[in-house]
């Protein structure tokens, strides 16, 4: 049994994927990306993160307070 894990900030900032990914581009959207499995912060399949709803419903409403 071997345990993996990733580090999530570390794989966004990955030059190969995310060109100057400290720079502030809004053409940095999902649709843009190189890789279809560049970010996936939830997982992805039957193991996914499960509350990923749960996190997405606080931040609509987060935004919504704005």
């Amino acid at each position: 049994q071997t345990l993996i894990t990733l580090c999530h900030y570390a794989m966004s900032r990955d030059s190969r994927f995310f060109p100057a990914p400290d720079a502030f581009r809004p053409e940095h959207t999902p649709g843009h990306l190189r890789h279809p499995f560049a970010s996936l912060p939830f997982g992805l399949g039957p193991r996914s993160c499960v509350g990923r709803r749960l996190a997405e419903l606080q931040l609509h409403m987060a935004l919504a307070q704005v």
